[in-house]
């Protein structure tokens, strides 16, 4: 996350990019910022100026010798809402958005004209397991069921994103940062956040991370959207009916169960994903089982095993063997239904092994274990979603 601005220079409205061809004009008009510390102003003025058409206004934090916090600048990045504009989108400087991002953006604003859209979840996330489980079911969107709002990319209906700069004057607590207040503001004001499955801005993991999340390791998108991807339908379907959602813990290397709670803002109430299994009859015995038999057909078990533990190799197979046990058993879907080869799918569950140990595992090592954690993942996925109830 980077930090963000409290001042913002006038622009002229934006226009629109022409509509694809073939496609109606578009009634979407974007105004736009880019959020940053002075010390990355290059940065952000190179990112706005790719975008001509936005007339992008970059806003710089205002008290960048204070104590590190991202909410000061937002407050006035989501409150530069040019006349006119039917939506806003700010973009922090670390956002590294897909090719053919314009076209894309339009699109899928579209479409979605009253939510929140995030246009990034990174790939440990517990919105990148929704992001999964709507990918392999054949959905073009997913909810956020994160604790906070993902805000590398971020679009608001216009008059949303006036509004937050005082919701959260009035009610943000001291040191909250922007995604957590973008939490609790949109969800009083009953606003839904979606993100595409194709995810449309990548994050920067070369610079250091100005409020500290360094510490999380490198954060990158669970899904990039491919340059060869066609544009949305007009009506792209929306993973609904989501209850518990798995989630791999990255910092404490467990894996997860978040259960609908609704006395949460985020809806969800962390628990273990082995106990949630157990009370549908999958034994340990049985994980433990499943998982010895695919290292055995791992053909490069030995360099794997060196570099993962059989703890975290472990924990990796539960929250896969618990995404395909959701996704499969969501709204009675049967395994064999699921879609684990086509292209999104297949670049979704690639990111979910190198998501989930990226702090444990050197960085510089990280594409080679991940290549090998990817199998095991999806027979992990096959294996729970065998094991899914029907419902007739």
């Amino acid at each position: 996350m980077a930090t963000a601005t409290r001042y913002a220079h006038p622009s002229p409205a934006p226009e629109p990019p022409g509509p694809s061809p073939g496609a109606a004009a578009s009634p979407v008009r974007l105004s736009a910022a880019v959020m940053c510390h002075p010390s990355r102003e290059a940065a952000a003025r190179a990112l706005a100026g790719r975008f001509p058409d936005l007339h992008a206004t970059v806003v710089l934090d205002p008290a960048p010798d204070g104590p590190p916090d991202a909410l000061r600048t937002a407050l006035r990045a989501w409150s530069a809402v040019v006349p006119g504009a039917t939506h806003h989108l700010v973009l922090q400087d670390d956002a590294l958005p897909a090719e053919d991002f314009l076209r894309r953006l339009h699109a899928l604003v579209a479409a979605q004209p009253d939510a929140a859209l995030s246009l990034f979840t990174e790939w440990g996330s517990r919105t990148s397991y929704a992001l999964r489980i709507a990918a392999m079911s054949g959905h073009h969107l997913a909810p956020v069921v994160d604790d906070y709002v993902p805000c590398v990319g971020l679009v608001l209906p216009a008059g949303v994103a006036r509004g937050f700069a005082d919701h959260a004057r009035a009610e943000a607590a001291d040191g909250d940062p922007d995604d957590l207040a973008l939490l609790h503001y949109l969800a009083a004001r009953g606003v839904r956040t979606l993100v595409p499955v194709a995810n449309l801005v990548d994050h920067d993991n070369g610079a250091p991370s100005l409020v500290g999340n360094s510490v999380h390791g490198p954060r990158s998108a669970a899904c990039l959207v491919p340059p060869d991807l066609a544009a949305l339908p007009a009506e792209p379907t929306v993973l609904t009916g989501l209850g518990t959602v798995p989630y791999y813990d990255f910092w404490g290397q467990y894996s997860d169960a978040c259960i609908p709670d609704d006395s949460t803002v985020d809806g969800r109430v962390r628990s273990s994903a082995r106990v949630f299994l157990r009370g549908h009859g999958v034994t340990q015995d049985e994980l433990s089982a499943g998982l010895a038999a695919a290292l055995e057909r791992c053909p490069e078990r030995a360099f794997l095993t060196e570099r993962v533990s059989e703890i975290v190799l472990t924990e990796v197979w539960i929250v896969s063997f618990l995404l395909g046990f959701t996704a499969a058993g969501l709204e009675g879907r049967g395994g064999a239904s699921l879609d684990l080869t086509g292209p999104l799918p297949a670049a979704a569950l690639a990111t979910l092994g190198p998501g989930a140990v990226r702090r444990v595992v050197p960085r510089w090592l990280l594409p080679a274990v991940g290549a090998l954690l990817t199998p095991l993942v999806l027979e992990a996925v096959r294996a729970g979603a065998a094991r899914a109830p029907l419902r007739s």
